[in-house]
């Protein structure tokens, strides 16, 4: 029965001859193999309760590269099955030729190693390896421990601020280039002409407040981003909100003779927010509309109840947006145009502040658009019930 494990059934001891020593020396001995085998079994579950709840992926192999074991964790990263894998060399299992010349330099120089791999799974993921090894192991021994960190979000943060860091610099670039540019142009002479010194200095003025705007932009992004802006949770009435940005921008529906419509919901509820930051988000949507619609074309402004939600649109006979840019339009710096947004005065940052707006209110915004057509952006907040 010992040898099947059974260590609980020992051997009868009669007497205290040769036959009695040897009954009770195997009764101690299956006593210890038990205590021993109970210490193995509570340590390798103790070990795959651990293994199990890692976030990090974990894969063991032996002197040869056959696997020996794998965590959930490693399953769901590379999308194996732990059974299947196990006993199989890496070779039939591993399918990055990056991580595959790791292990192999691993194994071959039996040295720690790490190194960085991109694995294309639905979509890019960037894994930092951390590998360690044993001296001198056996066939079938543990031989080298692989420690797959996910670090695709750092990757990708630190590609945004580069991405932004380069964008704010060719942002303040420009403007300031052309400001540099005619401010030479006035010490070469251009002062001594009352014509061109007026023109110049109109230039300057209109690229100083674009820089104005710039900086305005960036810093409200910088302020809703780093958590420091915090929501107001007031009764506001969107027809006032509405009312404040048309007043705004009269002026240049005016100038553009643009036909602008406001049909609001007469029960509409109070939304729940920030009045200051809603107006600017009706601002920002009513500005792009007028700048992105040629003159003589429509805008309309609606609201409607949908249960417990406010739907505001902001809709124009404008220029449109392509399909493949809709995604992309609340991205910081992206522009459909860049060089008709720049004419236009646009920063690049205002539907960004918008949806940062919108979702610090619990809303959500949406936009349809057809190339030549026109556009029609949705906000979707959430209402204070009477």
């Amino acid at each position: 029965m010992i040898g099947q494990g059974e260590f609980g059934l020992g051997v009868h001891v009669t007497n205290r001859d040769e036959a009695g020593e040897l009954a009770l020396a195997l009764n101690q001995m299956a006593s210890r193999l038990e205590a021993r085998t109970k210490e193995i079994s509570e340590d390798r579950i103790r070990l795959s309760a651990i293994l199990s709840s890692m976030v990090e992926g974990v894969m063991v192999l032996d002197c040869r590269g056959t696997i020996l074991m794998v965590n959930r964790a490693l399953e769901d990263m590379f999308q194996i099955s732990g059974r299947k894998a196990v006993g199989l060399s890496f070779l039939e299992v591993i399918r990055n030729h990056s991580l595959i010349e790791l292990i192999k330099k691993l194994l071959d120089a039996r040295a720690s190693r790490s190194g960085e791999v991109v694995i294309q799974t639905p979509q890019e993921t960037f894994f930092d390896v951390q590998a360690s090894v044993a001296q001198n192991c056996k066939d079938g021994e543990v031989c080298a421990v692989l420690v797959f960190h996910d670090v695709t979000e750092t990757r990708r943060l630190e590609r945004v601020r580069k991405d932004f860091v380069a964008n704010v610099s060719h942002e303040l670039k420009t403007p300031l280039t052309s400001i540099k540019g005619y401010i030479e142009a006035l010490l070469d002479g251009a002062r001594d002409d009352p014509g061109r010194c007026l023109e110049f200095l109109q230039i300057l003025q209109r690229q100083t407040d674009r820089l104005n705007n710039l900086i305005t932009d960036l810093l409200m992004l910088s302020q809703i981003e780093s958590g420091q802006y915090t929501c107001k949770r007031d009764a506001v009435d969107m027809a006032d909100v509405t009312e404040r940005a048309v007043a705004m921008l009269k002026p240049l529906v005016e100038m553009k003779r643009h036909r602008l419509t406001v049909m609001l919901h007469p029960e509409l509820s109070p939304a729940i927010g920030d009045e200051g930051k809603l107006t600017q988000v009706m601002i920002n949507l009513l500005d792009n509309a007028i700048k992105y619609t040629p003159d003589g074309g429509a805008i309309a402004i609606e609201a409607m109840q949908s249960g417990n939600i406010i739907e505001m649109a902001v809709s124009d006979t404008g220029i449109g947006i392509p399909k493949k840019d809709l995604t992309r339009i609340f991205e910081r710096f992206y522009r459909v145009d860049r060089a008709r947004s720049r004419e236009l005065g646009g920063t690049g940052l205002g539907l960004s502040i918008v949806r940062h707006i919108v979702e610090a209110h619990n809303g959500s915004i949406q936009v349809q658009s057809e190339p030549g057509k026109g556009s029609k952006f949705t906000l979707l907040l959430p209402s204070k019930s009477e």
